[in-house]
């Protein structure tokens, strides 16, 4: 008997595309009934794939509406019926300055009778920048920069984005008050706290959560969390009116479409670990690596041939001098260093928007392989010490390229074992 050859890279890349189709939250969107107000209604959509978003809302809204969506400046964005703004990500600028001022003065004009639709998805803490008073554009820069080389979590980051911004933690709605809002967000944080999205601009905490990390921003900005870290927010929901708020997508449902695809068109026994993981992407990488060896071993949990699957954010503490590379190339670097040598094992970790960190790649495809080939071309590297894993997959030819997806619901790690 024959042992059948796959090609489990690319099967790989198929479920991930494929996974993303099912779970687009297009889709979702496309489907709701939204009754006309008795005045005007403003739709919003800020963040990676917002362009999307507007797409499917004026395509199949009845009424007359307008609006603005802002958007990542690599994103490609069809013509729409309202204006449109690019800015940057993951670090702001001026341009997404501008764009928080441009919205504010619009959402300031909505009266009781209009509708503001506000559509938020990752990426909107960066795209909408607008510091405290006294504070300027490099100060919001600043803290950006400090906050993600910190390790944190993303939920912890948005704590720290949410009380330094006059447009974060609800401050939009209460300039769009007394206006009624609809909420629709798609999710890239692990638990699903919609509240945390875009550091939520129309989301009003009941008190401040400012985390209590030893994190340094310097001098000034530490004196404005010291001075605000026990202050109840000045906000209140009974000054604001949001009609409802929908989950149009989250790494939970993408790991629905991730199992629905996998069962009618692969015959693996699927595993899924959990939406929800969060902490250090080497410890993470751990874990997932002895249930890969304990499956290739023993075949428990489940029978091989298999494909476990997971998602979450995993987080990368940088040290003052690093190298290239985004979390989920770290993390697919970390598990091919503890699965060398393992044979039957392939497995992908990527972001689900296509972009990883800094850099073009949306993650990496690794095996136990991928270790044996980075020693024999670059025998003197230590990658993982140096924070260079964009560099030890552009060796190892590990580097996975999907494009700018438009679709953005936290990582996701594949790996199929036989």
């Amino acid at each position: 008997m024959v042992n059948k050859i796959y090609d489990d890279k690319k099967i790989l890349k198929d479920i991930f595309l494929g996974s993303l189709e099912l779970a687009d939250p297009v889709k979702k969107l496309e489907k709701m009934k939204f009754d006309s107000p008795l005045g005007r209604l403003f739709f919003v959509a800020v963040g990676k794939g917002a362009g999307r978003l507007a797409k499917a809302f004026f395509r199949t809204y009845k009424g007359k509406a307008d609006g603005i969506v802002v958007i990542p400046e690599n994103e490609k964005c069809d013509e729409l019926d309202c204006e449109v703004i690019k800015a940057t990500h993951p670090i702001p600028s001026q341009k997404g300055l501008d764009a928080s001022y441009k919205l504010l003065k619009a959402i300031s004009k909505l009266g009781k009778d209009d509708l503001l639709i506000f559509c938020i998805s990752g990426g909107a803490s960066a795209l909408l920048p607008l510091p405290p008073e006294g504070y300027c554009l490099e100060d919001e820069i600043h803290l950006n920069k400090v906050l993600l080389g910190s390790g944190l979590s993303i939920r912890e980051m948005n704590f720290y984005r949410g009380e330094f911004s006059q447009i974060k933690r609800g401050k939009l709605a209460l300039t769009a008050s007394p206006c009624p809002i609809i909420n629709l967000v798609v999710s890239d944080i692990p638990g699903g706290d919609l509240s945390l999205v875009g550091s939520g601009p129309t989301f009003v905490p009941e008190m401040n959560r400012i985390t209590t990390s030893n994190l340094d921003f310097g001098s000034k900005i530490n004196r404005f969390f010291s001075e605000n870290r026990k202050r109840f927010s000045p906000l209140r929901n009974k000054d604001l009116i949001v009609l409802k708020s929908v989950c149009l997508g989250s790494s939970a449902t993408l790991l629905d479409s991730v199992s629905e695809y996998i069962m009618k068109n692969y015959e693996l026994n699927t595993l899924v670990l959990s939406s929800n993981f969060e902490g250090d992407a080497a410890s993470l990488a751990k874990f997932h690596a002895s249930i890969l060896k304990e499956i290739r071993q023993f075949d428990r949990p489940i029978k091989k041939p298999a494909i476990i699957v997971s998602s979450g954010e995993a987080h990368v503490e940088l040290p003052k001098n690093h190298g290239r590379g985004g979390r989920n190339s770290h993390f697919a670097l970390a598990l091919a260093k503890e699965i060398e040598g393992v044979p039957g094992i392939t497995a992908l970790v990527a972001d689900t928007d296509g972009i990883d960190g800094f850099e073009k790649n949306a993650g990496a495809i690794i095996s136990g392989e991928t270790i044996k080939v980075l020693n024999k071309k670059a025998p003197s590297k230590d990658f993982l010490r140096d924070y260079d894993s964009f560099s030890a997959h552009k060796i190892a030819s590990s580097l996975f390229y999907s494009g700018a997806t438009g679709i953005n619901l936290n990582d996701i790690r594949i790996a199929i074992l036989r």
